[in-house]
């Protein structure tokens, strides 16, 4: 009964607030606009304009208000510290859903807010906006919702206050903080690497190869979403990084409560995974251009153009790969200053397994791509045929990316099997090393159901007499590869993973299983002034061998 009053309670809170932020975010708008931050370029909004956007307005605030207070008030009022079960409703997982969507919901809210007026600005100064830009529709929405998620984190941080909370109402909320972070730091690793081409650019004065003539200050657009990813989502991350920090170096329950989150963990090999693919992508990118150079296929029209596509992509890497350090060594500082050796064990598998998987991942790709391609090249497939640079461009692009994912791969690997060497047992057992093999297996057998399936299409098609459309050779090139591959992968996890069960088992037998001896309970009784000891002592003698017969009690 109390859930399903907590879901009704909560629900019309979160979808009220959601109308009221919409129309106050309206009613600001019009005022802004009308004291010169509307689109530039443009008049201003006529008076029945701006009547019927006040109309709308007025009528989504006058109708979403009441309705949140009274839903509001009711939530707040089953939390207050003179109510018996405030701990219960204040711990409950439905209100810690609440929090999590609704701080995630105004956080975006404000985050595209910030955007849009950041976006404003920029296209403005560039003198490029179209009169389509309102720089007080963008602010309007940021202050407001950002008024709203400053509210909800005071009543959550006021929750927090007042006692423990524990289960899901304490790890949804965290959740959202540690998503938002992760989020933001793509935002602003993207916005680094936008940045870094677009002064990059400049300072080579080599514009985009899709630069309108006619638009003389191309880097108006590609400028603006950079600095929104850097302020923006640089300021998201920070914020909630600085948060969670602080709240691991809390000396209270709070403190205790997160310091072991699975939840910190996996935001941080999140990031290993993700940067360091970010890392691979972006080298990969730039030796790819580089390696077009001597094979005459660059994309470059001269020497600033080839300067500019090999040395943007390894700036923008440098960014991913400061990221990927820095978490790192984050992560192994939290591990070793716990104390646990299960927490700095668990942290080495974390920064060795996850980017072993992304080496692997990238590599076993590309070199199934280089496998067709030089099948289709050798056996005179579509590409060859067709004339041009067209399989030379992907062994371009593709023999960086299995290099660089191969060194990856071999790098993390090789830790990992040193650890192996001093802890063959430990490493069986890990859950993190299992996880790791199950994915590689997982990926190699369905890459090698999706390419043999595409190959015996192919052959039943031409077995029955089917006409198919394509070249044959070109066709069946990169599903060959992929299944060659995909074999190789899924066979090597497969034996490591047989290796560790292995030694799983053996562990098993050597700790041996406790034996229970086989019981059943029996009542004895007889006349009065009988001797039960004597029938027990008698009974006693008559047992087989294995068998015991004692009195618990007597009476």
């Amino acid at each position: 009964m109390q859930t399903a009053r907590r879901l009704y309670i909560y629900l019309l809170s979160g979808i009220s607030l959601g109308v009221l932020v919409a129309g106050l975010s309206m009613l600001l708008t019009v005022l802004l606009e009308r004291i010169g931050l509307g689109p530039s370029g443009a008049q201003l909004s006529g008076g029945d304009v701006v009547g019927q956007q006040l109309t709308l307005a007025s009528a989504l605030v006058a109708v979403s208000l009441p309705v949140w207070l009274i839903h509001w008030f009711a939530a707040e009022r089953s939390v207050g510290p003179d109510r018996e079960t405030a701990s219960i409703e204040r711990t409950s997982e439905v209100r810690g859903l609440f929090f999590a969507v609704a701080l995630g919901a105004l956080l975006l809210a404000a985050g595209t807010g910030v955007a849009s007026m950041l976006e404003s600005i920029v296209v403005r100064l560039a003198d490029t906006d179209i009169g389509s830009r309102s720089i007080g529709g963008g602010l309007a929405l940021a202050v407001v919702a950002g008024a709203g998620w400053l509210y909800h984190v005071w009543i959550r941080s006021r929750d927090w206050a007042r006692g423990p909370i524990t289960g899901a109402g304490a790890w949804l909320p965290r959740a959202y903080r540690y998503v938002a972070a992760f989020i933001g730091l793509m935002l602003l690793l993207a916005g680094v690497g936008g940045l870094v081409e677009v002064v990059g650019r400049l300072v080579l004065d080599e514009p985009p190869p899709y630069k309108d003539p006619s638009f003389s200050a191309w880097w108006a657009y590609p400028l603006a979403s950079a600095l929104v990813g850097v302020l923006v989502g640089g300021g998201v991350w920070v914020g909630h990084r600085l948060y969670a920090d602080r709240l691991v170096r809390d000396p209270g329950w709070r403190g205790a409560s997160e310091r072991p989150a699975r939840l910190r963990l996996a935001y941080f090999a999140a990031v290993l995974v993700a940067a360091s693919a970010g890392t691979i992508l972006l080298l990969a990118e730039a030796a790819g251009n580089l390696l077009a150079v001597p094979l005459g296929i660059s994309d470059g029209e001269d020497a600033a153009q080839v300067i500019g596509l090999i040395l943007l992509p390894l700036l923008s890497a440098v960014a991913y790969a400061i990221a990927w350090w820095l978490h790192s060594r984050w992560m192994e500082a939290e591990a070793v200053s716990s104390g646990s050796d299960e927490r700095v064990e668990t942290e080495d598998r974390l920064e060795h397994y996850p980017v072993a998987l992304v080496g692997l991942a990238f590599s076993a790709t590309a070199v199934a791509w280089i496998i067709g391609v030089l099948i289709d090249a050798t056996l005179g497939g579509g590409r060859a045929l067709s004339g041009g640079d067209v399989w030379r461009r992907e062994l371009a692009d593709w023999i960086p990316l299995a290099l660089i994912g191969i060194a990856v791969w071999i790098w993390r690997w090789r830790s990992v099997g040193d650890r192996w060497a001093v802890d063959p047992v430990g490493e069986a057992v890990s859950t993190t090393r299992r996880a790791m093999l199950l994915i590689a297996l997982a990926a190699g057998v369905l890459a090698g159901i999706a390419a043999a399936g595409l190959i015996l299409y192919r052959l039943f098609g031409s077995i029955f007499g089917i006409s198919q459309v394509g070249d044959p050779v070109s066709e069946l090139s990169r599903p060959v590869g992929v299944l060659l591959v995909a074999v190789a992968v899924a066979a090597y996890h497969a034996i490591q993973l047989r290796r560790d069960q292995s030694m799983r088992t053996d562990l098993d037998a050597s700790r041996g299983e406790p034996v229970v001896a086989a019981r059943i309970n029996l009542r004895l009784s007889g006349p009065p002034g009988a001797d039960p000891s004597g029938v027990v002592a008698t009974l006693r003698q008559q047992l087989p061998p294995g068998y015991d017969l004692e009195a618990l009690e007597e009476r």
